[in-house]
């Protein structure tokens, strides 16, 4: 199942209660997941007591793995003639402590409320996915059974969905003989300044069985505070308020633009995906120095190809490779090239265990900077773990996911 359908169908599919309201055809549902494992990592860089750099192996707990740990409650009345209100409001939370995620905010997944009719689609308003990532999301590994560990470097496109719209409002058309679209824009809410934190997406698909293809464009004015939560609120692989984050400051830029799109074929028990975005960060900070103030540009060019393949009823097996390469304006480029390697166990129809191993590698000029001599270096780094100390890094994890 993709994550756009698992979004979806969440609370059909595992749900723990529902109520009737005073109406007979509404009801709201309480739905989520509760993920948690344990993560070994070959290399992560630390700084020694004599404040040299080394580097270490370690075990972690680790949560929200496969599938984000989450709670939510979705909601339907039924206003007749075909037509029906729906919310949702979710929320994330770390399995280790129980805190929210992203600064503490209460519902920082989805926060939305709006109206659906079958012939002519949803209308909603409030905190939600982008469409772009709505439609593109469904073909990677990562979204599937890869864990955020073998998501693209930083999410930077995305499609794990980093970040969400504020302020948004999102239309999504039904489905027309197997072809659908969506649009969803951000206002940005700043007087005096329309574009300062404005956002907005589109994308289209089409979807015969055996085989679907998307394609998507995203638009995002100052990322980090427009969506990411601000300097404090952030926690993604490019977030200073990380401990463990090599290239802080890289998403504090002036506009995030990308575009991008993905295809799948079903044959027998196998899907084979494909997935290319490119993304352009404007005016990183991440490059800001006295001589160039206002930072540089930076793109990524990343594909996947992604292989699921049911052995049985019960076991999912999948195999991924992504190739990323970064180019900065006026400078070389990096490469990182990684392999996901995963197993999916059902012991129920809502309790899974998983195990997902993610191997890469770093090549060319090198984005990280040597915390002691300021220079470039070639650091490998798997999405959202600390930083190796050399070009390559493995880590391997072990979970258990349950859904109600």
């Amino acid at each position: 199942m993709t994550r756009k359908t698992f979004k979806r169908s969440l609370a059909a599919a595992g749900a723990l209660a529902a109520c009737s309201s005073a109406w007979a055809q509404s009801s709201v549902t309480l739905y989520g997941t509760v993920d948690a494992g344990i993560t070994y990592t070959s290399n992560q860089q630390i700084t020694q007591a004599d404040g040299s750099v080394g580097s270490g192996h370690n075990f972690a707990f680790s949560g929200g793995n496969l599938v984000p740990s989450r709670y939510g409650l979705m909601g339907i009345e039924d206003l007749g003639g075909g037509l029906q209100a729906k919310f949702m409001l979710e929320n994330s939370f770390y399995t280790g402590s129980g805190n929210f995620v992203q600064g503490g905010s209460l519902f920082n997944r989805q926060a939305w409320v709006g109206l659906a009719q079958e012939g002519f689609g949803t209308l909603s308003l409030g905190r939600q996915y982008d469409s772009y990532s709505d439609f593109l999301g469904p073909y990677v590994s990562s979204n599937n059974w890869a864990t955020l560990y073998g998501s693209h470097l930083g999410d930077v496109d995305n499609l794990n969905e980093a970040f969400n719209f504020n302020n948004a409002i999102k239309y999504t058309s039904p489905d027309w003989n197997g072809f659908s679209v969506g649009g969803t824009y951000s206002l940005g809410g700043v007087a005096g300044d329309f574009a300062q934190r404005r956002g907005y997406a589109f994308a289209a698909t089409y979807a015969r069985e055996p085989f679907s293809i998307s394609a998507g464009y995203l638009n995002l004015h100052n990322p980090l505070d427009a969506a990411l939560g601000g300097s404090a609120g952030y926690i993604g692989d490019f977030a200073c308020s990380n401990p463990s984050a090599l290239y802080c400051q890289l998403q504090n830029a002036e506009a995030l633009k990308a575009y991008g799109a993905g295809a799948s074929y079903v044959i027998g028990p196998a899907t084979i995906a494909l997935t290319y975005t490119h993304t352009k960060l404007e005016h990183s900070q991440y490059f800001a120095d006295s001589a160039n103030p206002q930072g540089r540009n930076i793109a990524f060019d990343i594909g996947e190809a992604n292989l699921t393949y049911a052995a049985t009823p019960f076991l999912q097996l999948g195999l991924a490779y992504i190739y990323n390469v970064a180019k900065v304006d006026g400078g070389s480029s990096t490469r990182f090239h990684q392999v996901n390697l995963g197993a999916n166990y059902a012991l129920s129809k809502r309790t899974a265990l998983y195990g997902v191993a993610i191997l890469q590698k770093a090549t060319g000029a090198g984005l990280g900077i040597d915390p002691v001599t300021g220079a470039s270096v070639n650091y490998a780094q798997i999405p959202n773990l600390p930083n190796s100390n050399n070009d390559r890094q493995v880590s391997v994890t072990l979970g258990i996911r349950h859904n109600f």
